[in-house]
């Protein structure tokens, strides 16, 4: 059960306003109404509108420049900048980041290089995926930092759905396989199922509320069920769903989704060592 209560008191600041930072601002501003919290959010940006329409939620801005006056009372310092411009971003803030927790959503750069670039030892990485704009998130956590600072890590990320924590930096591009580049898998398979159906003859809109419908309510019920049991369930023998199977069984679809992710576990290790 996640105690949203412990982040109260809690000062958070964010580097970078960007999609993901607003994603998880709106949460900890959802969780400190729900909960009553003295929570204080800020976020530094370079962008004067993205940080007028934070201010206007009643989060304290700064444009980069004036960013460690956000940080100097920071329980928690969140950067969710490009991972191309940690680099240059990292000598402005290094003088007041040596004794602040980090939660690092910055894909590809490793706690050791996280710890060098922002002098910090107190480092989470976290590897969330785009349902989290939605509150319906899944994260993966990795740190080598005490308890508290993992569950203050975790509260934060909790805040935009499921959070995981793997005991090697490395799954984090299992994440990554399996989490962070996942909707995307989705999204091409409705795709095909909707632009099939509109084939088919049915209505576009309708057939996207219908495949779009079927997917949300399978995921609900996988969610509490065994997903093989479920699939069992549904596949009378002889009957259309088993038709399907047999189509996907004979394209080897199960083979085509391995070897998918392990491309895309192969590109996160690749780009982790570019950084």
């Amino acid at each position: 059960m996640v105690d949203f209560k412990i982040l109260n008191g809690k000062n958070i600041v964010f580097i970078g306003g960007g999609n993901m930072a607003r994603a998880i601002v709106e949460g900890l501003l959802s969780a400190k109404a729900s909960f009553g919290l003295d929570l204080t959010v800020g976020v530094s940006d370079k962008n004067t509108h993205k940080r007028d329409e934070f201010a206007k939620k009643g989060v304290l801005v700064a444009d980069p420049q004036n960013a460690h006056t956000l940080i100097a009372g920071a329980d928690v310092v969140v950067l969710c900048v490009k991972p191309q411009v940690a680099k240059e971003v990292a000598p402005s803030l290094l003088p007041y980041l040596f004794d602040k927790l980090i939660l690092s959503v910055m894909a590809g750069i490793g706690v050791d290089k996280l710890s060098r670039y922002f002098g910090s030892h107190k480092i989470v990485r976290a590897m969330p995926n785009l349902p989290a704009s939605v509150g319906h998130g899944a994260t993966g956590l990795f740190a080598n930092v005490g308890d508290d600072d993992k569950m203050l890590a975790q509260l934060i990320m909790a805040s935009v759905g499921l959070t995981v924590w793997v005991d090697d930096e490395d799954k984090l591009h299992a994440v990554t396989a399996v989490a962070g580049s996942a909707p995307a898998y989705f999204f091409y398979i409705l795709e095909a199922m909707i632009d099939k159906a509109r084939q088919m003859g049915l209505d576009a809109d309708d057939a996207k509320r219908l495949a779009v419908a079927s997917m949300i309510g399978a995921g609900h019920l996988a969610n509490t069920h065994d997903v093989v049991a479920l699939r069992q369930q549904v596949t009378s023998k002889g009957g259309t769903t088993a038709m399907a199977i047999e189509v996907f069984d004979q394209k080897e679809m199960s083979n085509i989704i391995g070897t998918a992710m392990q491309a895309c576990y192969d590109r996160s290790d690749e780009l982790g060592k570019l950084f």
